[in-house]
C-alpha cells in the first residue's frame, strides 16, 4: 500500500507532524494497517443534534450488525453517548434520535458535564453488556459503569474508579473468578495502564501496573492508555493502546499494540516497540494543535481486524488489517524478538 503524503501544514497553520524514521519491519507493519477510503465515516453533520464533534466510539457486532456507541460533543462541550448501527460497519448508519446516556442534571452527580469515551464488553455470565465510560464533572474524570441488554436503555451502576481515571475497559470473562478492569490513573506526571480486580464489577482492588509510559523520548513518553476492549487471539489477548507524545503547545496521539497473557492478562507477553499508526490525514489533525488517532472500538469480522478511532477529536474513522497482512503481523508480534521482559 502506498503511503498517503501528509499535508505541509495542520489546519491551524502549524507545521505538519513529521513521522519518525522507521526500522524496516516497522515500515512493513505500518503499511499493513489500511485506512478506509471513505474516512471519516461519521462527522458532526451526521448527528441528530447540533454538535461540534463525534469521536471515540466503542464498537461491537450484534446479530451480524455493527453497533457503535459514539461520543457526541454538543456546542456547550457536554458529551453524550449515542447508538449507531450499520450492516457493513461503513455505510448506511442508523443513529438513534436520543442518547443512550446523557450527563445527569444533578449537580452532585459524577458525569454531569459529560459521558465520554465508552468501551463495551459482553459479559457471558451475566448475559449483558457492560459499558465503561469517563464521567466528567467538577470533581474530575472518573470511571463509570452502565449495563444494558439491548442498547435501547441502560442502567447506570455509578462510579467504579475515583478521579482521576480514564481509558477503562473490562476484560471479557473472568480470571480466577474475578473480573478485570484496565484503566489509566493519573498520579502527578505519571499516566500508565493499570489493571484491577473485582468480584461484583463495583468494588475494584488489587491494582497492578500493566504498561508504563516510556522513560525515553519518543512516541509514548507522555502517557499511555487502553484502547478498545482486548480481543482474544490464539496466543493471548490483543490490546490496542494509544501513546502520547507532548510537542510544543500540543500533543500527538498514535496507536500501538501489545499481547497480554491469556490466563493472567496483567502480564505483557509481547509489545510492538513502535507506533503502528500516526496522524497524517487532514481529518486526523485538529485545529487545537493536536494530531490524534484515538482507538476505542475493535473487533474481528471475516478474519479482518476492524479498528474504529476518534480522529482529530472531531470525527470517526476506520482502519483495518486482514488476510495475509494480519497473519504476517501476528507472527511478528509473537516472535521471540518482541517478547516482553
Amino acid at each position: 500500500m502506498e503511503q498517503t503524503q501528509a499535508p505541509d501544514t495542520q489546519p491551524n497553520g502549524q507545521p505538519a507532524v513529521e513521522p519518525f524514521s522507521l526500522q524496516p519491519y516497522e515500515i512493513q507493519a505500518q503499511n499493513l494497517f489500511i485506512r478506509h477510503p471513505g474516512n471519516p465515516l461519521l462527522t458532526p453533520a451526521d448527528m441528530p443534534i447540533p454538535c461540534k464533534a463525534v469521536c471515540n466510539p466503542a464498537a461491537i457486532v450484534i446479530n451480524d450488525e455493527v453497533l457503535l456507541l459514539l461520543r457526541v460533543i454538543d456546542n456547550d462541550d457536554r458529551s453524550y453517548l449515542y447508538v449507531a448501527r450499520s450492516a457493513d460497519g461503513i455505510t448506511g448508519w442508523r443513529i438513534e434520535p436520543e442518547p443512550l446516556l446523557s450527563p445527569k442534571v444533578d449537580a452532585q452527580w459524577y458525569d454531569n458535564i459529560g459521558c465520554e469515551d465508552p468501551r463495551i464488553t459482553y459479559l457471558e455470565d451475566r448475559r449483558e453488556y457492560a459499558i465503561t465510560y469517563v464521567g466528567a464533572s467538577r470533581y474530575g474524570a472518573c470511571v463509570c459503569l452502565a449495563v444494558t441488554t439491548d442498547f435501547v436503555s441502560a442502567q447506570r451502576m455509578g462510579v467504579i474508579i475515583h478521579p482521576y481515571n480514564k481509558d477503562a475497559a473490562i476484560m471479557p470473562g473472568k480470571f480466577d473468578g474475578q473480573y478485570r478492569l484496565l484503566h489509566r490513573p493519573t498520579a502527578g506526571p505519571l499516566e500508565a495502564i493499570w489493571m484491577s480486580s473485582s468480584s461484583d464489577l463495583l468494588h475494584w482492588g488489587e491494582p497492578k501496573c500493566v504498561l508504563e509510559e516510556s522513560d525515553k523520548p519518543g512516541w509514548d513518553d507522555g502517557k499511555v492508555g487502553t484502547g478498545p476492549t482486548p480481543i482474544e487471539v490464539t496466543h493471548g489477548w490483543l490490546l490496542i493502546f494509544h501513546g502520547v507524545q507532548t510537542i510544543e503547545n500540543g500533543w500527538i496521539y498514535r496507536m500501538g499494540m501489545m499481547l497480554l497473557d491469556k490466563d493472567e492478562p496483567s502480564k505483557v507477553v509481547a509489545r510492538w516497540p513502535y507506533w503502528l499508526m500516526e496522524p497524517s490525514q487532514p481529518y486526523e489533525l485538529s485545529a487545537a494543535n493536536r494530531a490524534i488517532i484515538f482507538p476505542t472500538g475493535a473487533f474481528m469480522r471475516n478474519e479482518i481486524l476492524h479498528i474504529y478511532y476518534g480522529a482529530g477529536d472531531t470525527v470517526v474513522a476506520l482502519a483495518t488489517i486482514g488476510g495475509a497482512g494480519m497473519a504476517e503481523f501476528r507472527d511478528e508480534l509473537t516472535s521471540e524478538k518482541l517478547r516482553h521482559s
